[in-house]
């Protein structure tokens, strides 16, 4: 199975993959009309993958793996267990084809409502936890907490004449933020991965799972660790 990763995010313990599956040729595998998304995990106590196994994995990247068994539950129903052994890089997809499989034109608003979370038992309604959207009013914000050494890197935006903000969790982008605050600045479009998490509490958090835009890089072998960041 081949995917472009859209999402290797922090997730407890590890990292969340994500991305659209493609077929022979490099094109995205169309399933129900719309690109068919896939979530690769592991059998871990949260699904995640271990972050040493993917660290070196950037957004774009065309992923190989062995497939071996779909166990999609919920709204995460993308969730395939897979051969860790296996995982391996063969290509990069294209930055101008992202526009052949964003979510604009499917979805009017980001997991069905619009605050920042999804009450449990509207999660229990959904058939997905992941998509991308491209957008063009955006800006980064901090959320500061008393009892943590870190603030929490937001993204506000505006989609569908709604205004959301939203954790990131991309930690490419975080690290690259950490660099430079205004990195966004003087970008006009920039393509964002949503993931809606697993319910904590009777909500499901909405996340910001991976940013792309021309000029961020994963540098080769880069490891970026979770100790301690606000997730």
């Amino acid at each position: 199975m081949k995917i472009v990763c859209l999402a290797n995010s922090f997730r407890l313990g590890g990292r969340c993959l994500g991305g659209i599956e493609l077929d022979h040729h490099n094109n995205p595998v169309i399933q129900n009309g719309k690109p068919r998304w896939i979530r690769p995990v592991c059998n871990t106590e949260h699904e995640e993958v271990p972050t040493h196994l993917v660290s070196h994995i950037s957004l774009l990247d065309i992923i190989e793996f062995q497939a071996v068994q779909a166990i999609g539950h919920g709204h995460q129903s993308e969730n395939i267990l897979f051969n860790t052994n296996s995982l391996q890089i063969i290509g990069q997809f294209p930055y101008a084809d992202i526009e052949n499989i964003k979510d604009n034109n499917r979805h009017s608003l980001v997991f069905s409502n619009r605050g920042a979370a999804v009450p449990e038992h509207v999660v229990n309604g959904l058939t997905y936890s992941l998509m991308i959207l491209s957008l063009n009013e955006f800006e980064t914000n901090e959320r500061v907490f008393d009892d943590k050494p870190y603030p929490q890197i937001k993204l506000s935006f505006k989609y569908g004449g709604n205004l959301y903000n939203f954790p990131i969790t991309d930690p490419v982008f975080l690290h690259e933020y950490g660099l430079n605050n205004n990195i966004l600045q003087g970008k006009e479009k920039i393509y964002v991965t949503f993931s809606l998490a697993a319910p904590w509490e009777g909500w499901a958090s909405k996340l910001i799972a991976g940013i792309i835009f021309n000029g961020i890089t994963n540098p080769e072998n880069a490891e970026y660790e979770d100790d301690g960041m606000p997730f």
